[in-house]
């Protein structure tokens, strides 16, 4: 004789709707490591792409990966060149502003 084992029964719309659950939480919680990175890196750092470098004004210009608002930061001769072979993100630490100008201290 056999016996009929019973499966529980899902709806189909609640398996739907959990799929969608986590996929959002999957792409919500995925924004926010790059939104905390900044603070996480600790004083005097930012993290984010790089924009632009300008060589005759001495600066790099970074997309923040927090604020998603560009930063400025002026460079000595050894972080120019430092600079000049970065791509894509980057880790900039600063010493404090000059003149409302933020001094990098070293790239990463």
């Amino acid at each position: 004789m056999k016996r009929f084992i019973k499966e529980p029964f899902i709806p189909r719309l609640f398996i739907q709707v959990l799929a969608l659950v986590v996929v959002l939480t999957v792409v919500l919680t995925g924004g926010t490591g790059a939104a905390l990175a900044c603070s996480a890196m600790g004083p005097n750092t930012h993290i984010g792409q790089v924009l632009s470098l300008d060589r005759d004004a001495r600066t790099l210009t970074i997309r923040d990966a927090e604020t998603r608002q560009p930063i400025t930061f002026v460079l000595n001769d050894k972080l120019l060149l430092k600079a000049a072979s970065a791509r894509g993100q980057v880790i900039v630490h600063y010493n404090g502003e000059d003149g409302g100008r933020l001094i990098a201290t070293d790239i990463q």
